[in-house]
Parts: C-alpha cells; sequence; structure tokens
C-alpha cells in the first residue's frame, strides 16, 4: 500500500530501563509499519518487549524507564515530539489501548459506566469537540445512552442495569468487554490490544477475539494485537512482527510465517505447538533460556539457543533481510537477499551497535 495508507510507522525505537545490573533494553530499534484497517500481531514470549513497545506508542513509560531514541509516526506526525497535552488529546481519542489484566485496570471504587463515560467527557466526544455544554440532565442522558449503546456493542446483556454495577461484579469476560467498550467510546483509528484475552477460557477468547474483527470490519480501525500465541495471531491477524529480546527477529503475511519461517526462533515457537494429527509428533521446545536484557552479547540474541549458529552471528549486530517481497527475517543465513533499507534501526543510542 502507498504512503496514503500508512497510519503508523516506527521507526528506530529504543525504550531502556535503568537498573542496578544495568540498562535494560526492552524495546531496541524497534522498526514497524501499519495500514489504516489492518491487523498486525506482535508475537514472542514473555519479556521480549511487546507490551513495552505499546506503551511507548502512547508514551506511557513510567519512570525511570524512557524512550531514548526513535520516532513513532501517526498519520505523519512524531507522537515524541508532541506537547504533553496534545499527546492527552491522541491518547484514549485517537489510538486507544486494551490492557491484559482488567482486574488492576479499572478502579472498584466506580461503576463500569460512569468509568465508560469518562472518556467520552474528556474528549468532549458528545458536545462535538467544542467544549460546549448541553444542560446538566439532557448531558448526563445523552452520555448514558451512548454509554448503553457501548456496552450492548460488546456484547454486555442489559446494559442499563449493567450501567450501575462495579467491576466486581462483572465476571472476567465481561470486565474485558468493558475495557474494550472504554477503548471504543472515542472511536480511535488504531487499538492496541495487549493480550486481551489473558486468564479467559477458549469460549470467552474466541467471543473476545469475533468482538474485535468485528470492530475492524465495520468501524475501520486499524489493531495491533500483542499475544506470545502465534496460534491465535495467525487466525485473527494479516500480518505477523515475532519479537524476542526487545528486536523484531521477522515480519510477513501469516502465510508466509507459518508455512514458511525464516528465523530459527520463529520456527521454534511454530514447533511447540501441539498439533491433531494421525502421526503421534514430538514437541520440541526451545533449548536454553531467555537472555538477560541487561547484559546483551554485540551479536544475535538468539544465537545461544540456535542450532545454526555460525561466527558471524556472535561478531555484531544483525541486519534484517529481506527474503521475499515485504518478508523480513534477522539472520545471517539470508545474508545473499537484499539487507532492508531500515536496518538503521538497529543504531542503538550512544553510537551502541
Amino acid at each position: 500500500m502507498g504512503s496514503d495508507s500508512r497510519l503508523l510507522e516506527l521507526r528506530g525505537l529504543t525504550t531502556v530501563f535503568p537498573t542496578r545490573r544495568g540498562v535494560v533494553m526492552a524495546v531496541a530499534g524497534v522498526g514497524l509499519t501499519l495500514d489504516r484497517g489492518e491487523i498486525l500481531g506482535i508475537v514472542g514470549e514473555s519479556g521480549c518487549g511487546k507490551s513495552v513497545t505499546m506503551l511507548s506508542i502512547l508514551r506511557l513509560i513510567s519512570s525511570p524507564g524512557r524512550i531514548v531514541s526513535g520516532e513513532i509516526l501517526f498519520q505523519g506526525r512524531d507522537l515524541l515530539r508532541l506537547p504533553g497535552h496534545a499527546m492527552r488529546r491522541i491518547r484514549g481519542k485517537d489510538i486507544a489501548m486494551v490492557f491484559q489484566d482488567p482486574q488492576t485496570t479499572m478502579n472498584p471504587a466506580f461503576t463500569v459506566g460512569e468509568q465508560i463515560r469518562e472518556s467520552l467527557r474528556i474528549h468532549h466526544v458528545m458536545d462535538g469537540g467544542g467544549g460546549g455544554w448541553l444542560p446538566s440532565r439532557a448531558q448526563a442522558r445523552a452520555e448514558k445512552d451512548r454509554v448503553c449503546q457501548l456496552l450492548a456493542e460488546v456484547g454486555i446483556s442489559s446494559p442499563n442495569d449493567r450501567f450501575d454495577e462495579y467491576p466486581h461484579q462483572f465476571s472476567g469476560g465481561m470486565q474485558q468487554r468493558a475495557l474494550i467498550a472504554i477503548a471504543l467510546a472515542c472511536e480511535p483509528q488504531l487499538l492496541l490490544a495487549d493480550e486481551p484475552t489473558t486468564s479467559l477460557d477458549v469460549t470467552i477468547q474466541a467471543q473476545i477475539m469475533d468482538l474485535m474483527r468485528r470492530i475492524n470490519q465495520e468501524r475501520g480501525a486499524a489493531i495491533v494485537l500483542v499475544t506470545h500465541n502465534l496460534d491465535l495471531a495467525s487466525e485473527f491477524c494479516q500480518r505477523i512482527a515475532v519479537m524476542y529480546a526487545g528486536r523484531i527477529v521477522e515480519i510477513g503475511t501469516v502465510d508466509e510465517i507459518i508455512e514458511s519461517p525464516r528465523h530459527p526462533y520463529t520456527r521454534g515457537l511454530l514447533s511447540c505447538i501441539p498439533r491433531i494429527s494421525s502421526r503421534r509428533t514430538r514437541i520440541e521446545p526451545i533449548p536454553g533460556n531467555v537472555p538477560d536484557l541487561a547484559a546483551l552479547d554485540p551479536g544475535c540474541a538468539f544465537a545461544p539457543r540456535c542450532p545454526h549458529t555460525q561466527p558471524s552471528c556472535e561478531a555484531g549486530p544483525v541486519p534484517l533481510f529481506e527474503v521475499g517481497p515485504g518478508h523480513l527475517a534477522r539472520c545471517f543465513s539470508h545474508a545473499d537477499a537484499r539487507q532492508e533499507s531500515w536496518a538503521w534501526s538497529d543504531v542503538l543510542p550512544g553510537g551502541m551497535m
């Protein structure tokens, strides 16, 4: 797609967390693109930087963590250069996030209806964005009608009764739906879903994913799905980016990632998925442990766990190579392929490589 369809672009995004043991490079030179209406999955094991990437997009990194370099282009504007008040207008209105744990995200002291209504008031949705106000009773009635409409849209029955209930009175699946209703209140163009089906049973998980697919189709909202479940991402997304140790190690269409994985880590994730077949197959776990992000070696972070390591893997940074149209892999086994033009995103803070 052309630049007119581009909604979000990350260029060399690097987010760090200083610790007593050293600087943790949670996100190291990440480059991603997302078109309008597209569904992109970010997959990887816990601690690889998926959630921190999402929080970085919204500039919600808490101190002492900080974004030290890169660009976050949303509709052509670099979010990292915006003043705080301008970022607050975008956060929740143009870009919304569904967090992975509703029990810690929702305020137990306020009703679910009030928490959804708060987003409408902050962004002046019901007054047309001009800051004007309807008479107080008419305003409150219009806001409640809108909240009940949102609750109904996300599949919560009896929304008028649920409006005055507290989060603890909702089941886990209903709490997740309420979080999605909060995210949808201002009709965002981009929805960041950070493991939205965590701790839900498979039936509720399927319902939540069907709801998000309908949001994408009916509202045209682009979605970034963060998950450790490669199987789930392959069913829901159009493209998949695989993260490891703070970096994108492979990105491509679902068919390319599932049918023709080009990075050893991607192949390792696929080999861990149990399959139902007439022939018994042994699940092959990825050997070794996740690397310490505060003490990364200069070369490929996956090298200690990789069965195909060569000397060049440990010598220095591994760039992204284009192994097919739009299919990129960070592996020297594809060194004969064209190096992607945005391999500059590997440059880390302070000129480190």
